[in-house]
């Protein structure tokens, strides 16, 4: 990791914070890499590599923190979960600094990949807040259009996951994620204009192409996803999950290459091409790194106290159910079925006829769809009975 441009050094910070930060940071660094190369921005790929070096430093007072705390074998045992996350989500940065440097070299993504990718139904966007925009004085949970704002970069600073009532200044950089209409409608906003590149139209072969990469894209994240939270709760089954997500990443990968190498590029697109095998290989690195964190619980080694700690401790827990024929769910979007209002549990992921997946708000509910939620023990009964129809 990280360039050298900078001397490290070490400042006493509670292990729960920089967990915390971290976890963040890694969540951050995937969406702006994968933004860079997607759309091509030399701009995200920039901001990636300063995360990176920003999680170098979080990752040195890390380490340096464990060893402090490590005073007996039983004390370091204790610590190795800690110590997985922090592999793991070093990991995952190298990775997404990977992806941003093949766009500073200036290695693009053949056009009609892009293209399929710029109608999908979720997309981060970058843009600066100018002295005249409607946005300034605006709130970052209140905008209009909404857009979530994962990140407001101000004078040389990044806040991270800005909390809603957080003022928009001239010269914020802003990064959100929202529809691919909503996104332009914000740079508007922001900057004046929107950005509508046109494309040339993707024949059947890179439609392929994209869905696979896309793939490879949400199922590595998601496995980060899960894995952090099967630390978290201590959940074997959430862990097998991401065990199986992690196989299924592999597989994708195996069939993204067959399907890439065998196409017919032409000279003028070896360099997409490599790009394309590199991005790929990315993605499963990515999903490794999940898994690393998840063998943590399939090992048997619970999550030390202070990992708990990165989130606040409750009595939650992980719920796996299947939605039966006659469910009142069956049908209904999850956005409709307002689970978390009904039930305090959030689903975090779907399986549907093998195939886990992160489901948006629009995913409508199929008979035989598996929920995996997360919340609180009192809600786990009430969405089983949701979910079987016998409410």
């Amino acid at each position: 990791m990280g360039q050298g441009k900078a001397k490290l050094s070490f400042r006493p910070t509670p292990v729960r914070e920089l967990l915390v930060d971290l976890k963040d940071l890694c969540d951050l660094a995937v969406d702006l890499a994968y933004s860079s190369y997607l759309f091509h921005s030399p701009d995200l790929a920039k901001e990636v590599l300063e995360l990176e070096e920003h999680a170098e430093d979080l990752l040195l007072n890390l380490e340096v923190s464990l060893m402090l705390a490590a005073r007996a074998p039983d004390d370091a045992l204790a610590l190795v979960s800690i110590s997985r996350v922090a592999s793991s989500i070093s990991r995952v940065v190298d990775a997404a600094a990977d992806i941003a440097k093949m766009v500073l070299r200036g290695v693009g993504l053949h056009p009609a990949i892009r293209e399929v990718f710029s109608h999908t139904k979720e997309r981060l966007v970058r843009t600066v807040v100018k002295e005249d925009s409607k946005l300034v004085g605006s709130k970052a949970g209140e905008l209009d259009p909404w857009v979530e704002v994962i990140a407001i970069k101000r004078k040389g600073s990044w806040l991270i996951n800005p909390e809603d009532d957080e003022v928009l200044m001239p010269g914020d950089v802003l990064i959100a994620r929202g529809s691919p209409g909503e996104a332009s409608e914000l740079v508007e906003l922001a900057e004046g204009n929107a950005h509508r590149p046109l494309t040339p139209k993707p024949d059947e072969r890179m439609v392929r192409l994209a869905e696979l990469l896309l793939d490879l894209k949400e199922s590595s994240e998601l496995a980060i996803d899960l894995a952090y939270t099967a630390l978290l709760l201590n959940s074997p089954d959430l862990a097998k999950e991401v065990a199986n997500l992690e196989e299924y990443v592999d597989e994708l990968h195996a069939e993204f290459q067959t399907a890439l190498l065998t196409s017919k590029f032409n000279s003028v697109d070896v360099d997409d091409m490599l790009a394309l095998l590199r991005i790929g290989f990315l993605s499963e690195e990515i999903a490794d790194a999940a898994y690393e964190i998840a063998n943590v619980i399939l090992r048997g080694l619970r999550a030390h106290p202070v990992v708990k700690m990165a989130i606040e401790e409750s009595d939650e827990r992980v719920a796996i159910v299947e939605v039966a024929e006659d469910s009142p769910l069956v049908g209904k979007k999850l956005s409709e079925a307002r689970l978390p209002e009904e039930t305090g549990m959030w689903v975090v992921a779907m399986r549907r006829k093998g195939r886990l997946f992160r489901p948006k708000p629009s995913t409508a509910i199929m008979p035989g769809d598996v929920l995996i939620a997360v919340g609180y023990a009192e809600g786990e009964k009430d969405l089983i009975e949701l979910a079987s129809g016998k409410s």
